[in-house]
This record gives structure tokens, sequence and C-alpha cells, in this order.
């Protein structure tokens, strides 16, 4: 039977289905080890799992029975008892002891009780078990050996439960001693004091039982006997009792009836084993012997603590050191009323109070005796006095007690509790008292008799206190019952008198309860003897039953709701429930069972006992009749909290991991869910209820490490203590995993099946009416405008009728399939992140729209015509469906208004010029300020990098023709020249210039200096240079910096302008010249090249194409055009408005996708390239310059615009043979 019990245990992860029955019985064929079964079972016809289990069950039966009958084998010898030699100890010395506390493990003078008090003599330097005078007391002479040293003089090797008689007989020269039954003489005893010792236990756990073994290393085998055996396994299945040859005999030969043998699942710490336990008859105690220890390792240590703590149990039959306590300190138990010794009571009354005074009630006559009795006793007592007259007065409250006297309690509520400053005092919680049990062996409790009453008031705060009854006026000399500060000041005096005391301590008991006794006697304060306990093992406390092992409900109380009455009524079933609910922390499935007697309790449904209601009342008492007992609090030990939720409920489970390693419970916490949070989506659902488990639970656990256990895999990743709070989850997930982040946990997924606490929690919750905070995560609106409004009805509309986004909602609410269509898969890979609130789905904090508001939701976005990465941001916002970007840029892209005020498109590739071989081929030419009140050409050459600057008092085509032939006298004629298109460079006159003296001229695009880049650049560099130098005439500052730039390596050239341009050093020391600088400069280009165009590409268009071009005059930003041709690698001519043609950089132009907009005239050709355009080729030079030339319009001047009046001007004499 225990094989098959196995082979089902196996099976039942497999999911055979409806094939288990055949698959047990072929691995019943298959197992069984004798081969004439085997046989049997294989012949036979239509051989079913219940078949061959009977077939084998008998099989087995028979040969048990036919070995009971032949018996024969080995024997194994057991109980096995050796007395060793006296001689062997007769040389030994005896070990020294201390004479402070008998130990043997260190002297005298090194005790940790030299300093105790003697609970026996009250003596100072021992304790009670070594004190002298309580064995002269009790009749044992000093002449006597000590107990400990005789023991040690004759030692036994015990392997069965010790009995041990002394012999009755005078006359015997011998003691006689039985050892279960097994008896022997230990020669003359007559001089040695023996007593007996508990035997050595452990608790091992066989399969899901624990059991308590009795050590002994003098037998073989593990033995247990019958009846412990049928009880351990009375529930469930049994191993198998297999029939074994063993023989057992005691120390004197004996037989033991052996009634079989079987294999066990062996459980101790964290070592499990399948070990052989024998089966004998008799009533003796389960022995472990050595066989299991050598599988198994004991923890020898703790093993010695329980031993020594169950010696310590028969602390109260074996010592008077209680009763002399007690006696000491008899004063505290006097039955007069105690009185607190300095220190009084205060009442603080706000000083703008107006006094209320009110009528003395009617007593009920039954009751008029006992009140009056009550009285006198507190006029006898001193705790009232009567008085004539009054402005505070207050009626009593008689409240009978179960002893049958009254309480008198004033109704302080109407009168100085409202007026008064509350004392403030944290009065301890159920569950911090409750933990400061924590490994308590022993529990004393101590009841204060009139507690409140012990404590005077002071003068001023007895006018307060005043009762009305109907004998008259009395005022409160003490503290009495209702005043709302009492609790408070009770709770503040006791702890500051009893600061200090250890709560538990086996081997200090007594001690601590001396000195608790001692301190209430100094104060004044009386106990309550009849209702104290002093070292019990279990105590009522609270409303519980507590002991070592933890914590029980009481069993009257539970008797009570036991033996309850069916409700009548509402009023009845409330009453059940509170006192039901008391308990709910030892029922783990309380809340389903009671939910049919919740359904009662709610307004709108009429009272109806009917079956349901009366099996859950049935099945509630029988739960409570089953509860679990929860274990103490303890620091040291692991805390495990599981945590779980059902589409009702949710619940968690606090535990520890006891040495064993099985998990005991702390307490159990449950509610069912609120109407809003049954809407949550089920992985928001998984979150609340780790959050709850935490709230609850968290005075357990801040401050600790601890485990979370769930079968939610998506929360592992979520609140994963590595992970950083992540960004899509909903507003709450993020909130949660903030608030977790103050712990120091670890989550752990556990399945369902393996998180059977938990789980059962969630799906049986307790009704709890939950409010749900209002927060900003249920703003669901987004702010559009006019009649396009959409708000969280619209979308709960769309969403409902859309295909997909309805499938969704239900998805995120039941729980995700496997999914294989495209339009889900995108919802899918976000499933972790989706949730539902009010009918919408949400990804994160943002709305999913339906596909039927997509193009509204794009209108309103777009209504300010922001660009598309603002307008992405603001979607991103708000709202999400898959392609969401895509759409928005097409929205932008159709935009005709966007595409007229569009800014400038990415700059294309960097297209650098081309390096000139020798000096003074190509240089370029620029204008600088005004600057310093002047206007500067500069004038810099390609190959050198050699730059000259003129100052001039204005830029005008005459005044740069001079100084360019000033510099041309000194370098010679350029054979190209690059300039920007002012007007003094496009003039006619300076066309002209250019083409008399063969030199080509380049314009770079109109606003885009960096075709211009090398006169760009060396403005600025002049600029910069001249700020610096300050103190001299512009003149010296100009030279000056033109020397120092000369002579300067360049950073493209690696060599100075002045060493390219003349081949020689201006008598500088800076002599870095470089062979090759060509390769040099063009490394520095495709650096510059590279670096630029990183992010650009080189766009390009045909003649014909339709275009925006940038435009710089009036109007729109940007206006319609047509390509017309390429003018160069990176500039185009194109048409605009009624045939005027300009020119344009490829970054000034756009591609333009209608056809609606206009060519009209939108061009202010007086800001424009003035016309006719020149537009060369760049290119090898000609021997002629190639002029094309646009014709010009008959409404364009040929001439440029003459800005002021100007005088004739004409070339100077000495230069008339220079130029031609």
């Amino acid at each position: 039977m225990e094989y098959v019990a196995e082979l089902r245990r196996l099976a039942q992860d497999c999911n055979y289905g409806n094939t288990l029955q055949q698959r047990l019985r072929d691995r019943i064929v298959c197992g069984i080890n004798e081969d004439r079964i085997q046989r049997r079972l294989l012949s036979e016809a239509d051989l079913t799992f219940e078949k061959a289990l009977s077939i084998a069950v008998a099989s087995e039966t028979a040969n048990k029975n036919a070995q009971e009958i032949q018996n024969q084998g080995a024997t194994a010898k057991c109980f096995k008892m050796d007395k060793k030699p006296q001689e062997a100890y007769a040389h030994r010395e005896p070990t020294k002891e201390c004479y402070r506390c008998k130990g043997t493990k260190h002297e005298a003078a090194d005790c940790k009780f030299k300093q105790e008090k003697c609970h026996a003599c009250g003596k100072i330097g021992h304790i009670a078990r070594a004190c002298r005078s309580r064995s002269t007391q009790n009749g044992n002479s000093n002449k006597n050996a000590d107990p400990k040293r005789e023991r040690r003089q004759t030692t036994y090797h015990r392997s069965h439960k010790v009995q041990e008689q002394q012999s009755q007989s005078d006359s015997s020269e011998e003691d006689t001693f039985f050892l279960n039954k097994m008896r022997f003489r230990l020669g003359r005893m007559s001089e040695v004091h023996l007593r007996r010792v508990d035997p050595y236990m452990v608790e091992v756990k066989l399969d899901s039982k624990f059991v308590n073994f009795e050590i002994d290393t003098g037998c073989s085998l593990t033995i247990m006997n019958e009846q412990t055996f049928q009880r351990l396994w009375k529930d469930t299945t049994s191993p198998c009792l297999r029939p074994t040859k063993i023989h057992i005999e005691s120390y004197t030969g004996d037989p033991v009836n052996v009634v079989g043998a079987a294999i066990v699942r062996v459980k101790y710490k964290h070592q499990r084993r399948y070990l052989p336990l024998i089966v004998v008859k008799g009533e003796g105690p389960s022995l472990l012997g050595r066989g299991w220890l050598e599988e198994i390792h004991l923890s020898w240590k703790e093993i010695k603590l329980r031993h020594k703590s169950r010696v310590l149990k028969h602390l109260k039959t074996e010592d008077k050191s209680l009763q002399q306590v007690l006696s000491k300190h008899e004063n505290v138990f006097k039955e007069e009323l105690g009185t607190l010794k300095g220190m009084k009571a205060t009442i603080h009354v706000k000083a703008d109070s107006v006094p209320r005074f009110f009528r003395p009630r009617s007593v009920p006559y039954a009751m008029r005796t006992k009140v009056d009795e009550e009285i006198d006793r507190l006029l006898k007592e001193g705790v009232i006095s009567p008085v004539k007259h009054a402005e505070w007065a207050a009626p009593v409250v008689p409240i009978l007690k179960p002893v049958g006297t009254v309480r008198l309690c004033g109704d302080y509520k109407l009168t100085v509790n409202t007026v008064s400053s509350l004392e403030q005092y944290p009065i301890p919680r159920m569950e911090d008292l409750f933990s400061a049990l924590t490994g308590g062996k022993q529990f004393t409790k101590l009841d204060m008799s009139h507690a409140y009453q012990q404590i005077l008031m002071d003068d001023e705060s007895k006018k307060y206190l005043t009762v009305n009854t109907h004998r008259g006026l009395f005022t409160y000399n003490r503290l009495p019952f209702g005043v709302a500060s009492a609790p408070a000041i009770f709770q503040r005096t006791m702890e500051g008198l009893l600061r200090g005391i250890p709560f538990v301590a086996v081997e200090d008991h007594l001690q601590n309860l001396e000195t608790v006794l001692a301190k209430l006697e100094e104060a004044g304060l009386r106990l309550r003897r009849s209702k104290c306990t002093f070292l019990e093992e279990e105590v009522e406390y609270l409303g519980h039953r507590v002991d070592a092992q933890g914590l029980h409900p009481v069993e009257r109380k539970v008797k009570a709701i036991m033996e309850a009455p069916n409700p009548t009524n509402v009023t009845e079933l409330k009453s059940y429930l509170g006192l039901l609910n008391y308990y709910n922390k030892f029922l783990p499935n309380l809340a389903t069972l009671l939910a049919p007697l919740h359904e009662l309790l709610r307004q709108d449904v009429r009272w109806t006992w009917q079956k349901k209601q009366e099996d859950a009342f049935k099945k509630s008492k029988a739960l409570l009749n089953s509860a679990e007992v929860l274990v103490h609090y303890s620091a040291d030990r692991e805390l495990i909290m599981s945590c779980d939720t059902s589409p009702y409920g949710m619940g968690a489970v606090l535990s520890h991991v006891m040495d064993d390693g099985t998990e005991r419970p702390l307490g159990f916490m449950l509610r069912t869910l609120a109407p809003a949070e049954k809407n949550y989506s089920q992985l928001d659902k998984e979150g609340l209820a780790v959050i709850f488990g935490i709230k609850k639970f968290h005075k357990y656990l801040y401050g600790r490490t601890f485990t979370i256990y769930t079968d939610h895999k998506p929360l592992i990743s979520i609140f994963n203590e590595n992970k950083p709070i992540p960004q899509m989850g909903s507003p709450r997930v993020q909130r949660w995993a903030v608030h977790l982040s103050a712990y120091e946990y670890h989550i752990v997924y556990k399945p369902g099946k393996n998180n059977a606490n938990a789980d059962a929690l969630s799906r049986l919750p307790l009704s709890e009416d939950v409010r749900e905070s209002e927060t900003a995560e249920q703003v669901l609106m987004i702010d559009l405008l006019d009649d396009t409004l959409v708000d969280t009805a619209k979308i709960k509309h769309w969403t409902a009728k859309d295909v997909i986004l309805s499938q969704v909602h239900g998805y995120v609410l039941s729980g995700w399939p496997s999914v294989t269509e495209a339009p889900l898969k995108p919802y899918h890979q976000r499933r972790e992140e989706l949730s539902v609130r009010d009918g919408c789905v949400l990804w994160g904090a943002r709305v999913i729209v339906p596909n039927k508001g997509r193009e509204k939701i794009l209108k309103v976005l777009h209504q300010t015509h922001s660009s598309m990465s603002k307008m992405k941001g603001l979607a991103r916002s708000y709202v999400w469906w898959p392609g969401m970007d895509q759409d928005v840029e097409k929205e932008v892209q159709s935009c005709e208004e966007c595409q007229k005020h569009h800014k400038l498109p990415p700059s294309a590739p960097l297209h650098p010029w081309e390096w000139p071989e020798s000096p003074w081929t190509r240089i370029h030419v620029d204008y600088a300020g005004p600057f310093l009140g002047e206007m500067f050409l500069l004038i810099v050459d390609a190959h050198s990098k050699w730059m000259d600057i003129y100052p001039v008092k204005s830029a005008t085509s005459q005044v740069t023709i001079e100084k360019l032939r000033q510099t041309f006298n000194v370098f010679g004629l350029p054979k190209m020249l690059v300039s920007d298109n002012g007007t003094c460079f496009t003039s006619t006159e300076f066309e002209t210039f250019m083409k008399q003296n063969g030199i080509r001229h380049v314009r770079s695009a109109p606003f885009h200096p960096s075709s211009n880049g090398l006169a760009e650049r060396a403005v600025q560099t002049f600029k910069g240079g001249m700020k610096k130098m300050k103190g001299e005439t512009l003149q010296t500052r100009l030279s000056r910096f033109l020397f120092s730039y000369r002579i300067t390596p360049h950073v493209t050239t690696g060599l100075s302008p002045a060493e390219l341009m003349m081949s020689r050093r201006l008598r500088s020391a800076l002599d870095l010249l470089l062979p090759d600088v060509k390769t040099r400069v063009q490394q520095k280009q495709l650096k510059q090249k590279q670096s630029h165009d990183t992010n650009r590409k080189l766009r390009s268009f045909t003649p014909g194409d339709k275009v925006f071009i940038r435009n710089y005059s009036y109007g729109p930003k940007w206006i319609p055009a047509v390509i017309d041709s390429s003018s160069g690698p990176v500039s185009y001519t194109v048409i605009i408005g009624s045939g005027k043609v300009v020119k344009r950089h490829v970054d000034q132009v756009r591609a333009r996708l209608t056809d609606t907009v206009s060519l009209e005239p939108l061009l202010d050709s007086n800001r424009d390239t003035v016309v006719p355009v020149t537009i060369e080729q760049e290119g090898p030079p000609a021997s002629e310059p190639v002029i094309l030339c646009t014709p010009v319009p008959p409404d364009l001047p040929a001439t440029p615009v003459v800005r002021r009046s100007e005088r004739e001007r004409q070339p100077p004499v000495y230069l008339k043979d220079l130029v031609k």
C-alpha cells in the first residue's frame, strides 16, 4: 500500500486525465519485485487497477501470515545496557564543582551568579540549587557526598525508559533497581545517592507528523510501538508495514514482539531521508537508534537546551522559592486598597471652559442595594468624599460585574472629557504585547485590585470629577473610571515603574517576579491574589490562551460560539459575527463561509434564514473548532509573507520558518475587494494584495528582511527589489513600487498550488467597507475644444464597439490567452502594463483610443499647429494606439499651413572646397562690421590661409575694388574669388572688374554663410582677436593681430600662412614645416565633413521638380517654386512667381507634395538676388569666363539700387597702367 500511495502522490502533477488508472496498473505490475506475484498479474485477463491492487495485497498478506508462523532469522540485540566497571572510575579524580551554581565548567571566581541573591536563604553569592542552608534544612548532612559528584562514580548506558524503584527491604545489603523490567544488581550502594535523569528527546517529522523520539545510542534500530504508529497515520494512508525477519531481545534476553518494518519519509531541519522504522508491541516510548543517527545529524546544542527547559518546568514542585518570594512580599497582596506614592494625577481643563452640571439618573430597584454597597465601600476606602456644592457634576452609570457586584463609573463624556486636554501616551496594541512573549516557557500574570483607584488625584482636579448620585454629590479623591485620560495616565505610570525588567527568561523568572513585587510594594500598590497566576505553562491573556507554542483561542469563548443558537435578526447576527471575527487571525478560510451571512447585513436585503445561511453558520463553528495555533513572533526567525487575490477578495499570510524548515503562521489578513477594485486588471489586483499585506503586517516587516511569495509572475519584475520603478506601469503600480522601496524584501514566484494558504484567503475574504481614495489617476479626460470634445464616456462607448479593443478589455480583466492574431499582438506585448478604468483600456496612464476616435484626437492635437515632435510628446502624455507616431507624422506633413512655415530642413552633407595646390589660386572675401567704428574687408587665401584686412569707411563696390587692387599689386591676380551676395559684390561695376582681370567670381547661396565658410571663419577669428587687445590704436592692434596670425600654424594646414604663402618664415621661431601639407588639409577637411555629415544626407532635385524655397522677403516663410537647373553640387536656380529666377542652396529647398499652391509673384526683388544673375559652374578655369545670364525682366532695373547719392569717382592715375 505504501508503494501505491507513493505512486498516487507522484501522479498528482502528471495530468494523466482518464488514463491515470491504466498507468497506475502498469506501474504496479512492472514495479513488483516478487516474480510469483508478477507472473500472476500478467496472466490475468482484463486486468484493472483495482484487481491488480487486490491481488498484490492478498499475496502480501499471505506472505506476512506465513512468516509469522515460520519466523526465523537474524537476531538483533536491542535495549543494550553496558555497565562500565567501577574500577575504571576508581582512580579517576572527581571534577571540581562550583559552590555558587554547582556547575563544573568554570571556577567559582568566574561564576556569573556570584552577585546573585539566593531565593532559599536570601544571601548573595550563590543560587538556590547550590544553597547549603536548604540542604541542611532538608536533612542532608554536609558529610554526605554531593549528588552530582556521587552520581559520577557509577555510569550506565540507558537504552529504554528508566523506571527506578528502591528496594523496600532494609535487611538487604544491596539496592535493587528495575530498568523496564530488566533487573540487575549494582553491588553495595548504601552510600550512593541516585536521582532520576530525564531522557534526551528530539522532535523528528515523519511524513507530515511530528514525533518525539528518545535518543538511545545503545540500540541499533529505531523503534516505535504499534499504538503510536496507528495513531500517527489514522487519517492518512500509512506506510506499508512489511513483515521482517529481525528478532529483537532485551538486555536480559527477553524477546520483543515485532509487528513489522516500514520505510518512512524522515525530515529533520533541512535533512530529508527515507529510513526503516521497526514497529513493536507494547507501550514504550519511541526510540531513535544508531541506524538513524548515522543518517541524520542532530543539533545537540538544541537538544540539550530543550532538556534543560524541561527540567526547569519542575521548578514550582521541586522548589519552595516561589512561596518564599510571595511570602516576602505579602504586603502587596493585602485586601486593602493600595495608594501610589510620590505621584498624583491631574486633569487639565481648558481655561475658558464653562462648568456643566447634570442631574442624577434613576437607579433600577434591583440594583439600588448593590449601588449603595459600592458607594459605602468607596467612602470607607477614601475613594470618594461627599460634597454639598459643586459646579461640575456627572451622572453615574452602574455596571454589573460577573461576580455580582457593581462598578460605578461617572458619565464624564458629558462634562470634563469634552473640555479637558487629553493625556497622550501610547497604549500598546495587542500584537505588540503578544510579540513581547516570544520565547516564553512559563508565564506569570498579575492583576491589580481597582487599578485606577490606587492613583490619587490632585486637589485642583477633584472638583471636575464630582458625580451626582441618588444619595447626593460625591467627589473622587482617586482616579475614577470613565475619565478619558485615565488609560494614558495609568499606562505611563506602570511603564515608568516597571521599566527595565526583562520580559522572558526562564532561569531568572523568580528573580524578575521578585523585582516586580518589590517595586509595586515600594510604590504602595496592591494586587488581587485570587486573580494572579505564577509560573504557569499557559495563561489566558487578552482573550487568548498563551503558551510556549503560541496563541490559541480561549476554550470557553469557543464553547460559547459553538453553542450559540441560530440568529433570529440582524442584531443577533452582528453579535455572533463580532465574536467570531475576534478570532479571525486563527481562521484562514472564514470569509467565503461567512459570505451568505454577510448578505443578510445589507440594507436592501430582507431577513430570510435559508439553507445556505444555515450551512455557513455550522461550517463557521466547525472552522473555529479546528483553529490553527499562531506561533509567537521572533526577531531571529525568517519571515515570509504570502499574498494572493481572487476576483472578489484578497488575503495575506505572515509566517515564520521554523528550525525544521516548516512554515508556521503568525497571522492571517483578508478582506473583500471594493466595487472599484473589482474592475482592476489582474496585475493590479495582485499588486494590491501585496500592499494590503505590507500595510497590515507593517510592524512585523519594517526594518528587517523578509520574503514575499506571489503566484503572479509579472509582479516579480515590477516589484523586483533590484530593478528601477517601472515607467509604463499604471500610476497606482508606480505608487506601490515607491511604497515598497521603504522595505527590505525579496519577492519570489510561487505557483498557486504551492501558495495555498494565501490563495484560500483571497477566495474566502472578509466583508469590509473599503473607501477608495480619490487620486489623479481617475481623470481620464482629454483636454479638447469646440464641438470635438472627447471624454471618458465617448472612449468607453467606442471601446465597447471596437472589435479589437473590446477583446483586449475582456482579456485584461480575465487574463490573457496565447495570441496569434496580428491586430492583438501590440496589446499582448504590453499586457503586463494594461489596465481598465471606467470601461476604458489604459496603457500605463495613457488612454488607448479606439479606431473611430483617432482622427478626432489627431485634429485636436494639431489645433495649434505644433511641430511633429511636440505633437508626439503631447499625444504620448494622454493617449496611445498602435502606429500612433506614424499617424501624427502624416497629419503634420499633410497640413498646408505647417508646410508654408516649416523650419529649414536638416543641413545637407558638407561639401568642402577643393584645396588649391598653390597660393593665391582662390581667395575668399567678406566684410566684417560695423566693428570698432569701421568696416573691415577681409581677404583670405584658400591655400595658405593668408589673411589681409583693410579698414574702410563704407562697403561700396569702388572701395572694394580699390582695396583688391592694393592686394593684387602684392600677390598678383587670383584665378577665383569667392564672395557672398552683398551688393558690393553683385554690382555691374564689380562684375566688370572681375571679367577684365580674368578672375572667376563665385557667389555663395543667399543667406547661407557656410557656403563661404573660410571667409566667415576669418571674420570670427579677426573679431575675437581684436576684442582681446586693449590700449593701442586701431592700426597698431590690427598690425599685431595680422603678424601673429600669419606666423601661427593653421589648424588645417599645420603650417603658418606665411610659410605657405611665401615659402619662408617671417623671422619666426615657430618653424613647423610639414612635408605633406595637402594630405593634412584633406584629412582635416574630411574630418570636418564627416563630423558635419554625421546625421545628414544629400538631397537632390531635377529640373521641373516642384519645391518650396526659403523666402527672405516679405510674405510666407516658404514659397512654392520649380527647379530650373543645377548651378553647383549643392545649389540650384529656381523659378518663382511669373518667371523670376533666383539661386538657392539645397538647404534652402524642400520638396513640395501638393499642386494646390499658386505661383503668383511672392518675392520682393529688392531683398533678393539682383537680376541678372551670373551663375558659373565650379571647375577648372577657362580661357574666358563663362557667363550664364538670365534675361532681365522688363520690370526690374539692370543696375543696383542706389541707396544714397554719391560723387563721381575715377581710378587713380598711378593705377591706369595696371587695370584695364
